[in-house]
């Protein structure tokens, strides 16, 4: 009985290997091949933030439509964009922290979030944790500082500690459906090219390339905003890291869509007014330009990003606005 129980054993195990080591494995040293357009953004701005070359005067910190609309080719020779898709100012601040310890200080740092990444945590989990982009001891961190606020939900989801170590460790049920997608081996060179893209642009990406968009964005899909108060502690960081190596900050609104601004309810304008105006008076020295405004649904290439007419406009508008910067 015992032998026959050995060889059931044994049987399990070599089907178990391939599943649990010999996957992982493939998972964690060929991203590469498996993994979506957005981790070869994600990895080339760790790539870039890491390393030693580049000597920016500005430097851009936000989320998507902030890494669609700041197109460093029109503003300025020495403006780097280090926004990521899904951010908040929570993966700011680290990246910021990051590129701080590695490059020469900048000038200026602008940061440009959509109203919704201060009220929830967006992709932390679903981009930072699992493209392996976070340092463990910054994501620890994130942890210590989100059991201080009662908006910790999205950060402390369910069973975390078990969550990282799985992403950690490339479990298969976290990665198979990419895989899946890739065929294994079929994202190489679209990854590679978007790579090299990405270093080209000096971290500006287009996400919707549409003519126009009238569909509707986050914001306007609710009735009002209510910030997060771990994404506040980390705005806030990053304005004391500026300040500590004086760095003028500005804060700059992305236009929204004519068809997800003519919906937009006045509580939501409002109480977004009120959070900012709270951060103005209490750091004076940051400039607040965060008015909700809109352009025609012809300058975006979908719901939330501009497209190539409309981040001409809204670069052109920048460099009216701030020529001593640009």
């Amino acid at each position: 009985m015992w032998k026959e129980i050995g060889k059931t054993a044994g049987k399990l195990l070599i089907l178990l290997v391939p599943f649990f080591v010999l996957l992982p494995l493939y998972c964690r040293f060929f991203p590469e091949y498996y993994m979506d357009d957005e981790y070869a953004m994600y990895r080339q701005q760790k790539d870039y933030v890491q390393g030693s070359t580049g000597n920016d005067r500005i430097v851009i910190l936000g989320d998507s439509r902030a890494k669609a609309g700041f197109v460093p080719d029109l503003l300025s020779g020495d403006c780097y964009n280090l926004s990521l898709g899904g951010a908040t100012p929570i993966e700011g601040y680290y990246t910021l922290k990051e590129y701080l310890a590695n490059h020469p200080l900048p000038e200026t740092v602008v940061l440009s979030y959509a109203p919704m990444h201060y009220m929830d945590v967006d992709t932390l989990w679903t981009r930072s944790v699992y493209f392996h982009t976070m340092d463990t001891e910054d994501f620890m961190e994130i942890i210590k500082t989100a059991k201080e606020y009662k908006d910790q939900e999205s950060i402390l989801i369910d069973n975390y500690p078990m969550e990282y170590v799985m992403y950690q460790t490339y479990m298969p049920n976290k990665y198979a459906t990419a895989l899946k997608k890739a065929g294994f081996l079929f994202r190489y060179r679209k990854t590679k090219a978007k790579y090299a893209q990405m270093e080209e642009s000096r971290g500006q990406s287009y996400y919707g390339t549409a003519k126009s968009s009238d569909s509707f964005n986050g914001e306007a899909k609710v009735t009002d905003f209510r910030e997060n108060d771990v994404i506040t502690h980390y705005m806030e960081q990053i304005f004391s890291l500026c300040q500590a190596n004086k760095i003028q900050v500005i804060v700059k609104n992305m236009p929204m869509n004519e068809a997800s601004y003519s919906i937009l309810t006045e509580d939501f304008k409002n109480h977004y007014t009120q959070y900012m105006d709270t951060l103005a008076e209490k750091y004076e020295t940051v400039v607040f330009d965060t008015k909700i405004h809109s352009y025609p649904n012809d300058c975006f290439g979908d719901a939330d990003h501009l497209n190539p007419k409309g981040t001409k406009k809204f670069c052109q508008a920048l460099m009216e606005a701030y020529p001593a910067l640009f």
